[in-house]
């Protein structure tokens, strides 16, 4: 580690310490309701500050018909507490084609408010995945010419585990096939 890293790494420290001294001085004094009033606003504020955030970012025709926000599509069926194995069929029943673990992300993260909320989503969602094809609900294929593995319905795939035809061809995998 260098001089000039380690002369950063003690300010920061020694700042941090010198924030949180300021703020125990600002709540000395203070009552244990009055503490837990102060943090019910501030819970308030927050919530109130994340939805104003959450509208902003919205693009104009998501605000319009929130249902049908991506590509036509209604997630009005979808249910945060559903296990994973239903999202990923919901998702794929949805979709009506395969998808990769990067579509399959994309969507959860709109959808799953809890799933946003892992240390590292991606690497649960990838846990899960393996989990599920192991069971049988949802079938994993490696297409050649095509980087990631596809995610399929059973039914989407014949005896040699191969995806049929129709789910081959029309544009599904950005014209890589």
């Amino acid at each position: 580690m260098s001089e000039n890293t380690s002369k950063k790494s003690a300010w920061k420290h020694k700042y941090r310490h010198l924030k949180r001294q300021e703020d125990r001085q600002e709540f000395e004094g203070w009552s244990e309701n009055e503490l837990i009033d102060h943090i019910l606003e501030l819970r308030e504020e927050l919530d109130t500050l994340q939805e104003k955030l959450h509208k902003a970012n919205l693009p104009a025709a998501e605000q319009k018909n929130p249902e049908k926000a991506e590509k036509g599509l209604n997630f009005e069926g979808f249910k945060v507490d559903w296990p994973y194995s239903t999202k990923f069929v919901f998702l794929l029943s949805l979709e009506n084609r395969p998808l990769t673990s990067k579509e399959i992300h994309n969507h959860l993260l709109k959808l799953d408010k809890q799933y946003s909320f892992y240390n590292d989503p991606k690497t649960t969602l990838s846990v899960y995945l393996r989990s599920v094809v192991k069971t049988g609900r949802i079938k994993a294929v490696k297409i050649p010419g095509f980087r990631e593995k596809l995610f399929a319905m059973p039914n989407w795939i014949n005896k040699e585990g191969e995806l049929f035809e129709k789910f081959k061809t029309g544009g599904f995998f950005y014209g890589e096939i």
